[in-house]
């Protein structure tokens, strides 16, 4: 018989109604736990809570820092009379957030079980993007967070392997998946142009900087040979580039994403920094798709069947690839069934949790 837990996730940033990667990994791992008794707690610039999640205000970084508090009391609340409650605290935000939660809350709720969800290694996000000062603090963050929860998470072996190298913990395997339809039945968009597709929000500058590469670099090249062929772009209400045939369609459905993947001719991503695994590349794989893409994007990926994915070194390898599988059917039917089992995300939260807590 199954025993019985309550499951608490915390997450530093909105994420029901997803709008971006994180936001829609971090949904669906909450919605996709195979318990009934599951609570989400979020920061939210809306303070009116919902049945199953509850919402704590907090509109700036300041706010967070100084209800970070408050979230803590309201899972205490929650979880103290909990007989095996399991607090899994969302690492898609700064893991600053992280460890004030944790230390707040760990020496009171003795009793619970912590599992942290990383999305990707934060001191090598920080390094990045960040000052000297904050890539040091979320590196010892990171660092007691790894060695102290009862549960730290990473989405790949590439990920896996780093962590022992850095913090001398050993991870456990949490991929990124996802909830796709039934592609089968997935209506195709009437289009009367041929388009390549890349989405994403350009406040991530990774694909502010893919995006960038694409419209001034790459498309310049290839609508020489192909004057006709457009690249469509989703996950922003405007542009600060402008092309002749780039076309943005600004924030989608998920039902409106999925067709216009389904019906693209090639997805395309030539990111240039990436962390973790990329959801939109899972979700192109999960649906066969032709995908060109740079050897960074790619990062994180079991890559096990690969005869319709090409990896592009340079710009002009970029365009070429393009070009020459423009042809190829738009939906590889073999690729897509092995890579709906592989990346089913209810599949991989049920795996996880049949591994880890039964």
């Amino acid at each position: 018989m199954r025993k019985k837990y309550s499951f608490l996730v915390i997450s530093f940033f909105k994420v029901t109604r997803p709008y971006s990667g994180a936001s829609e990994v971090s949904y669906n791992f909450y919605k996709n736990i195979p318990y009934k008794d599951k609570k989400l707690i979020q920061f939210s610039e809306f303070s009116q809570s919902q049945k199953s999640v509850i919402n704590v205000k907090a509109v700036s970084k300041i706010d967070k820092l100084l209800n970070i508090r408050k979230l803590a009391k309201i899972a205490y609340d929650y979880s103290i009379k909990k007989s095996n409650p399991i607090v899994i605290i969302e690492g898609a935000s700064w893991i600053g957030y992280s460890f004030l939660f944790y230390i707040y809350l760990k020496k009171k709720l003795k009793h619970a079980k912590f599992i942290y969800h990383s999305h990707n290694i934060e001191y090598f996000l920080r390094r990045q993007k960040n000052n000297l000062l904050i890539s040091w603090l979320s590196k010892n963050f990171e660092k007691y967070i790894a060695k102290n929860v009862d549960i730290f998470t990473c989405v790949s072996k590439h990920d896996r392997k780093k962590i022992k190298d850095i913090y001398n913990v050993k991870a456990h395997i949490l991929a990124n998946g996802i909830n796709y339809p039934n592609i089968s039945k997935l209506k195709l968009l009437k289009m009367k142009f041929d388009y390549i597709f890349f989405c994403g929000s350009i406040e991530y500058q990774p694909n502010k900087e893919a995006l960038e590469i694409l419209v001034n670099k790459i498309m310049p090249i290839v609508n020489k040979f192909n004057p006709n062929l457009k690249l469509l772009v989703s996950g922003n209400p405007k542009l600060p580039m402008k092309a002749k045939n780039l076309i943005n369609v600004g924030f989608v459905s998920k039902l409106k994403f999925y067709q216009i993947l389904k019906n693209s001719s090639i997805f395309v991503n030539p990111m240039k920094t990436a962390f973790g695994s990329q959801v939109k590349m899972i979700s192109a794989l999960v649906f066969g798709k032709t995908i060109v893409a740079s050897k960074k994007a790619a990062i994180g990926l079991d890559l096990k069947i690969r005869e319709n994915i090409f990896i592009a070194n340079t710009n002009q390898d970029f365009a070429y690839k393009i070009l020459k599988n423009l042809k190829n059917q738009k939906t590889n039917l073999k690729t897509s069934k092995f890579y709906q089992k592989k990346y089913s995300y209810k599949t991989i939260i049920d795996n996880f949790f049949k591994k880890n807590l039964i």
